[in-house]
């Protein structure tokens, strides 16, 4: 008998969960909570109207509909107790509980669980008082070593400055902490010493005592090209060849996954699900920047259509703390290239009007390439075809043998998608 699966959120990262898990043989059919219509194009693919602060209508759902397993995609729910919710309601759910998710939800509660694991990270300040944090920053060597800036709490990626400028940095802090027109806003701030090296991010899944890696993306949070302008919740990415080496992989795994994985448990705070580590690495020296506690998004977009093995299973196994030790994808992965599109006046950090309500155009050939994946975030179907709703509209993702031939065919496909205000960036994978 095949089993019913009911994945929470609306981006591109669920679209990309629908579509994967949606191949598995063992999948009669994905629930997508509340989804977004982009997805229905898909036989197995239904959304339902259930938003996802929504516990008690999850829940009854996931009992009615006799949902083998949820899938929690974004951070929110799951730093607000989801899954301690559906537990308790006996639904059968994969993701970290609320305390778990405090590794997202204060960055200042991981940087406090990494010293105390000798896990490598940055130096790091915080304070929960803005004159004592602005004081702060007169010791700072601003000028000269950059500084980094994080809002404690989640802030959908867009809580985080880093910048070399005193100025900047002063009026950060007064937006992150004071400014009541900011859509950022923290009670506690963190103020961290500024890494060089190339930064990547790391994927695991874990039962709370095993876990499997799921690969490597680098993306890029800048809105604009060169990495100019404010952070976005990522304009697109692309898995890298030939970085790290195998024995820096093996390192990361064990002096970060499984330090983090081990010190959870130690700790009682069992951790089940996507555990995101975004790293800094500079001559073999690795150190983690944060974590994130699902997969990210566009890295799931990036990462899911690499992978050829059937995930469902897996996700079962983990949530049922039947993970093993001994599991391992194929290593022989194509690589992959993402493009995000993104409305006008995205990503409106001070409640800037978007440009929004606009008819997208897609060429019909666009998919008739083989590796061509189209997913949607915020848009909704009017008539015969779509209109932006949100920040992040849509993304291509493009697989290949190696990373020019997946970038190519990627712009190749950027040229055939339009719409008024749409914004995108050109150097996706140059580098």
């Amino acid at each position: 008998m095949s089993d019913k699966v009911l994945i929470i959120g609306r981006g591109g990262r669920e679209h990309a969960f629908a579509w994967k898990i949606a191949q598995s043989k063992q999948v009669e059919k994905v629930f997508v909570a509340p989804g977004n219509d982009g997805m229905n194009d898909q036989n197995k693919i239904i959304t339902v109207d259930i938003l996802e602060t929504d516990f008690s209508g999850i829940a009854e759902f996931a009992k009615f509909n006799q949902i083998a397993l949820v899938i929690i995609g974004p951070e929110k729910p799951l730093s607000c107790g989801i899954v301690d919710y559906l537990q308790d309601q006996g639904v059968n759910v994969i993701g970290p509980s609320k305390l778990a998710a405090k590794l997202e939800s204060s960055k200042i509660f991981a940087k406090k669980f990494m010293i105390d694991h000798h896990i490598p990270t940055a130096d790091f300040e915080f304070y929960d008082n803005y004159e004592n944090a602005l004081q702060a920053l007169s010791h700072w060597e601003i000028e000269k070593k950059g500084i980094v800036i994080k809002a404690d709490e989640l802030a959908s990626g867009k809580g985080v400055v880093v910048t070399h400028d005193r100025k900047e940095a002063k009026q950060t802090l007064y937006d992150f902490m004071m400014n009541p027109h900011c859509s950022i806003n923290s009670k506690n701030i963190l103020l961290e010493e500024k890494l060089v090296g190339r930064e990547v991010s790391f994927f695991a899944l874990s039962d709370g005592e095993n876990f499997v890696s799921l690969g490597h993306a680098c993306d890029y949070k800048r809105l604009y090209d060169n990495n100019l302008g404010p952070n976005t919740g990522g304009m697109g990415g692309f898995t890298p060849e030939n970085f790290p080496s195998q024995n820096l992989i093996f390192e990361i795994e064990q002096n970060v996954f499984e330090k983090t994985i081990m010190g959870m448990f130690k700790a009682k705070m069992l951790f089940k699900g996507f555990l995101f580590a975004g790293l800094m690495i500079d001559n073999n020296q690795v150190k983690v920047l944060e974590y994130n506690v699902r997969f990210g998004d566009p890295e799931a977009q990036i990462l899911l259509p690499t992978i050829s093995e059937d995930l469902y299973p897996l996700l079962k196994n983990a949530s049922e703390t039947k993970l093993g030790s001994n599991y391992y994808f194929k290593d022989n992965r194509l690589k992959s290239v993402h493009v995000a599109f993104a409305s006008g006046g995205y990503p409106s950090n001070y409640n800037e009007p978007m440009k929004l309500n606009e008819q997208i155009h897609i060429a019909s050939e666009l998919l008739d390439q083989p590796g061509t994946h189209l997913f949607f975030s915020g848009v909704k179907k009017l008539n015969d075809g779509y209109v932006n709703t949100g920040g992040r509209v849509l993304g291509i993702t493009c697989i290949g043998p190696d990373i020019k031939t997946a970038r190519t065919n990627c712009y190749k496909c950027v040229e055939k998608i339009r719409f008024n205000h749409a914004h995108w960036r050109n150097d996706i994978a140059v580098d």
